[in-house]
């Protein structure tokens, strides 16, 4: 039904607030915010009154863990960044007290780096605030790689 190389597993919380393993197949960038394409396994009936399973997705706005969360020890740095939608001159502006700021921060692993963007859920609390030149130098060493939950894949990858 899915390839758990490239659709690894999250927790999906459902409308009446069940929570239940889905796969997530893409990401994808909105001017509301973070979308994650999900599936879910579910029962379907064929025209000839047959059950089968079936996966069933939909877009679920990222919502801060409130509705997807990573499955701890699962990668996700193979799921798909669709591109952005094209920008309109119209979007509304960001709430008040947004911070705007284009910087970057850092985590050392075991097996080097991965640099996320500033504010960042999985960034650690503690780690140094890089500029963006900074962060190309750093993503440029063979041991980084970026965060595939923030913008920094997206931006660090195309730089």
């Amino acid at each position: 039904m899915s390839d758990p190389v490239t659709r690894p597993p999250v927790w999906l919380t459902l409308p009446d607030g069940q929570e239940v393993r889905a796969r997530l197949h893409a990401r994808r960038w909105t001017p509301a915010g973070w979308r994650y394409r999900v599936g879910m396994p579910v029962w379907s009936v064929t025209a000839d009154q047959h059950v089968e399973p079936v996966e069933y997705t939909v877009w679920v706005p990222a919502g801060g863990d409130e509705y997807v969360r990573p499955v701890e020890g699962q990668d996700y740095s193979a799921v798909p960044v669709e591109a952005r939608a094209p920008s309109h001159p119209y979007l509304a502006p960001p709430p008040p007290g947004t911070d705007l700021r284009w910087a970057w921060t850092i985590e050392r692993t075991r097996g080097g780096a991965v640099l996320h963007e500033y504010g960042c859920g999985r960034a650690p609390a503690d780690g140094p605030e890089l500029s963006l030149d900074d962060a190309v130098t750093a993503y440029a060493r063979p041991s980084a790689r970026a965060c595939g939950e923030c913008a920094a894949a997206e931006v660090l990858d195309r730089l």
